[in-house]
């Protein structure tokens, strides 16, 4: 017998993780899915040596949903997947049963019993090694994978209840709920778990989403958002936040409000709704409390936001992915350098997530080349630039490349309001940009409230992160205006039209907006020798045209955003 190549996909993605309301449900569907990709490879691995993920430490805190094996000559490929498949089904019926254990006087059992068994979705294809070698064999298996990928298994639909409303989260399956006109009137600590919204219908994977895997509660969007307002706080009034935690203290006693028991938010350990007033009312009705029950939580909140603004509400979400890593992987010419490399993979997985972590963010996701993470908008930039110095670190200490693989970044920047899929939209649509046209980019796309998206994305070769920490920095020091962001922008619009084709026009044209730029930026300067001014030279100095003069004040208006979370960092007033 000669030896196989085994290649596993497991899913559905779309129900583990696309599919989610709530921050819980976003990461803890990452981890589940995670789980039963791992518990896969594990039981492939007692058939021979796995290729992707890494087969030994260090192991990765997530791990994708693609598995690559290398059998022995011995093992069979059908018996391999086929105890994969059961290891994975296990896996996911033990955390159901976890959840169904714990809601089961909430649920009809009939429903979910009848969900639970059609969730996971498991693939495998296998080819032999003896032909064309390792890189064609892998090629061979990947293509047979994909075929076998798009001849899904339909099931025959089943015939929808009367009366019983669909998932609030995708649609696709049926409320388990008892009595689905009405949401569960539920309290306590089980309320707090699944943080439920009026009328949100689960089905069977977004209730277990919700409340299986343990009691840790997720950082929400809101308690992100604040965290650069609250770490402020902390070194500015300590008393007055001290008294503002005892108040939030009681209420978490009280099961009225969650606890974020993560060591990077030890500066206050609550969810963020209690220091936005305006959300209040979430508490209210997702723990079924008395208005009265917060007088002394919007007290305590009142006295350090006298001598402070409100939080600012917006958040980074950060989506980072490896650039050309099917070329590197398809240059492997055996198994033990693709072994390798998967070993890389894992160390900058594993690096990445102590990286989000010391910049205060939350990490939903870090497998391989992609990271998914939540950050407060002052900590962006400096995560964004770690992580891409920490891949391209991690991929020079590996096999000699043709083409090194590079890590694009993209950043959405959004209210904590917007929908999370909104949000997490932001994200993708900014790691998609970062990549065209030539790779190893950086992508912000701030999304305000009202007005249109700010969109930019530069090469990391042009430091586009330390152009806009510079423009936070004299926007903070007062040495340009708040407004200076849309002169650019308008003298970019009066310049957009000026002809210039020949060489010396183009020339004069350069030269008549840097001076205008540098006349408006340069307002508050008591004198051409300040040294603001010759900073605002440099920044505009490739500012030769209308079009890079509005890339500049696009860096303007996302830095002024920035430099706001960044004063309240700082303790002072936004």
């Amino acid at each position: 017998m000669s030896a196989h190549l085994l290649a596993i996909a497991v899913g559905p993605v779309q129900d583990f993780i696309a599919a989610a309301r709530r921050t819980r449900d976003l990461w803890f569907g990452s981890q589940l899915l995670s789980e039963l990709s791992r518990a896969g490879a594990e039981a492939v691995a007692r058939h021979g040596t796995l290729i992707f993920p890494a087969p030994e430490p260090p192991r990765p805190q997530n791990v994708a949903n693609v598995i690559l094996s290398e059998l022995r000559a011995d093992a069979s490929p059908s018996d391999a997947a086929r105890d994969a498949r059961r290891a994975v089904i296990d896996c996911w019926r033990r955390h159901a049963a976890d959840a169904k254990e714990t809601v089961s006087a909430l649920i009809r059992e009939e429903i979910w019993d009848e969900q639970v068994d059609g969730v996971v979705e498991f693939y495998a294809a296998w080819t032999g090694l003896s032909e064309g070698g390792y890189r064609e064999a892998r090629k061979r298996v990947m293509r047979l994978l994909a075929a076998r990928k798009a001849c899904r298994d339909f099931e025959v639909p089943k015939a929808d209840r009367p009366g019983v409303p669909k998932s609030s989260l995708d649609g696709a399956r049926e409320s388990v709920w008892k009595d689905p006109a009405h949401t569960p009137q539920i309290e306590g600590q089980l309320a707090l778990r699944l943080r439920l919204s009026p009328g949100e219908q689960l089905d069977v994977v977004g209730l277990t989403k919700r409340i299986s895997g343990g009691r840790k509660n997720y950082p929400s969007v809101s308690r992100i958002a604040a965290d650069p307002w609250l770490r402020g706080a902390a070194n500015a009034q300590p008393k007055a936040m001290d008294e503002l935690k005892a108040a939030c203290d009681e209420l978490a006693k009280a099961h009225r409000l969650a606890r974020v028991d993560w060591p990077e938010f030890d500066a206050f350990p609550y969810e963020g709704t209690a220091v936005y007033s305006h959300r209040h009312k979430e508490i209210i009705e997702e723990t079924h409390c008395p208005e009265s029950a917060l007088a002394d939580l919007r007290k305590r909140l009142n006295t350090v936001a006298q001598h402070r603004r409100h939080p600012e509400p917006y958040l980074a979400v950060l989506a980072a992915d490896g650039d050309q890593m099917g070329k590197a992987i398809s240059a492997m010419s055996s198994a033990n350098q693709h072994r390798d490399f998967s070993r890389l993979l894992a160390g900058f997985a594993a690096h990445a997530a102590g990286i989000v972590r010391s910049h205060h963010g939350c990490l939903v996701y870090s497998g391989g080349d992609d990271v998914l993470a939540f950050l407060p908008l002052d900590e962006c930039l400096p995560c964004a630039r770690e992580l891409h110095q920490a891949f391209r670190t991690t991929m020079q200490s590996g096999p000699a490349l043709t083409e090194q693989p590079t890590l694009s970044v993209g950043l959405g920047l959004g209210h904590f309001m917007d929908p999370l899929e909104d949000l997490l939209e932001y994200a993708r649509a900014a790691e998609k940009a970062a990549k065209r046209p030539d790779r190893d980019g950086l992508a912000i796309h701030l999304h305000p409230r009202s007005g249109a998206p700010i969109c930019m994305r530069r090469r990391w070769g042009d430091d586009p992160d330390q152009r806009i920490e510079r423009w936070a920095a004299l926007l903070l020091s007062e040495r340009i205006s708040d407004k200076s962001a849309y002169d650019l922008r308008d003298l970019a619009r009066d310049y957009h039209n000026w002809p210039a084709e020949t060489d010396e026009e183009k020339s004069v044209l350069a030269r008549a907006i840097r001076t205008d730029a540098a006349r408006l930026l340069a307002r508050k300067a008591r004198d051409r020798e300040d040294a603001s001014v010759q900073e605002l030279e440099q920044l505009i100095a490739a500012a030769k045209s209308a079009d890079q003069l509005e890339e500049a004040a696009k860096e303007v208006l996302i830095a002024r955003r920035i430099a706001r979370a960044q004063r309240q960092a700082s303790g002072g007033r936004s």
